[in-house]
């Protein structure tokens, strides 16, 4: 099963969700409030879990700095209500593992965009 560290601008109602959903989640809120994002992309590799954020420079970090990660899921609504959120994740978990596992992907109100991580 999927293991998932929810950034801070993610929102609780994700993290309370995927608890209820039986994942095993973790939140940067509650365990490293406020540490930077190469901390937080370090530590979730390390424990082989995706990154769910609403925060761009998660990719620059995989894709410009080469960072490893186990997976992050980019959250690109215009509207930030946590029923959208919650919805793109659902839809998101109904992907077999291997397309969330080792992949960068983007939920947005219209589409959701995965791409494979090349982890070195």
């Amino acid at each position: 099963m999927i293991k998932f560290l929810v950034d801070e601008n993610a929102g609780f109602s994700i993290i309370d969700h995927l608890r209820k959903q039986g994942y095993d989640t973790k939140s940067v809120r509650e365990l490293f409030p406020a540490r930077d994002d190469i901390f937080i992309m370090g530590k979730a590799y390390q424990e082989g879990r995706a990154i769910i954020t609403n925060d761009k420079d998660f990719g620059y970090l995989i894709f410009k700095s080469n960072m490893p990660a186990a997976s992050i899921i980019l959250l690109r609504f215009s509207d930030e209500t946590p029923d959208l959120k919650i919805n793109a994740i659902n839809t998101i978990l109904t992907l077999p593992q291997e397309k969330i596992l080792n992949h960068f992907i983007v939920a947005s109100e219209n589409k959701i965009r995965i791409r494979p991580l090349v982890n070195k």
